[in-house]
């Protein structure tokens, strides 16, 4: 057996958390010395040791611990939960990393609002095109990731190759809404695609032509857009133009799902010429 100082050194908890949990009932020392009071602990007491630091990270109180230490839960029930945990983590990570690019993108676009150039935005006109998609309400642009990796699928098995062209999505909200996105996915077709307009889960349509379109293109993950369409911004009203309807993200290569963040994307929006205040 190992004393309190060497457990808690094999175990890798406190001495003063062993002697909390001492306190309470919820492990005990498999020995004490009743003349110097040292606690001792055995090796096989690490298994009821972890389950309770498990059961912890879970979120659970400490006496939802002991009673359900008591249950004595299986390793697959305990498994079970801590990948629950896991996921939540997981998704709580994504948020925050999405937060962080767009502190990042803020004071690059602060650093840059001095010199933002609009030469690279220009206006031409978008055809229409057969269009395979999904429209969905997303919270978080990683939700949207995760609807292109659904529409990519689907077309993977649904579509031939020399069919599919490109990804576009679609914003159809008149205003932005961050944790209420209203979007369409999906892939343009090429003119000759017929039996691939019947993929189960998404729905075929024509993509609308667009007479004016101010384009600028960006690199990178939508956390980072704002950098472009700010310019966009600035083109838009120094040439007395206004928008005039939603807006797209047309990829220009071949998303890979992996590496997102090198996607190479034009960012398009409708406009028209601006009518005169007061006019």
């Amino acid at each position: 057996m190992f004393r309190i100082g060497d457990f808690s050194r094999i175990a890798r908890v406190s001495c003063r958390l062993l002697r909390y949990y001492d306190e309470i009932g919820l492990l005990s020392p498999g020995h004490v010395d009743r003349d110097s009071g040292y606690r001792y602990y055995s090796a096989k007491q690490l298994t009821r040791l972890n389950r309770i630091l498990v059961l912890k990270e879970l979120g659970l109180s400490l006496e939802q611990i002991a009673r359900i230490i008591e249950d004595n839960l299986s390793a697959a029930e305990l498994r079970a939960m801590l990948t629950v945990r896991r996921s939540d983590i997981e998704r709580a990570v994504a948020e925050e990393t999405q937060r962080l690019r767009f502190v990042e993108s803020r004071i690059s676009q602060i650093d840059s609002d001095g010199a933002l150039s609009v030469d690279d935005v220009i206006v031409r006109s978008e055809p229409a095109r057969r269009y395979l998609s999904v429209r969905r309400t997303v919270e978080s642009f990683a939700a949207a990731r995760g609807v292109i990796r659904e529409v990519h699928d689907r077309v993977q098995t649904g579509v031939r190759a020399s069919a599919l062209e490109s990804l576009v999505i679609v914003a159809h909200s008149s205003d932005f809404e961050v944790d209420k996105l209203d979007v369409e996915f999906g892939f343009t077709l090429a003119d000759g695609a017929k039996g691939e307009l019947q993929v189960e889960g998404l729905a075929a349509r024509e993509l609308e032509a667009v007479q004016s379109m101010a384009v600028c293109v960006r690199v990178g993950l939508p956390e980072q857009a704002h950098l472009i369409t700010a310019k966009i911004g600035h083109f838009v009203e120094a040439n007395g133009y206004q928008l005039a309807g939603p807006s797209r993200e047309f990829f220009l290569q071949r998303p890979r799902l992996d590496r997102m963040e090198e996607s190479l994307v034009e960012m398009q929006f409708p406009i028209r010429k601006a009518r005169t205040v007061g006019a």
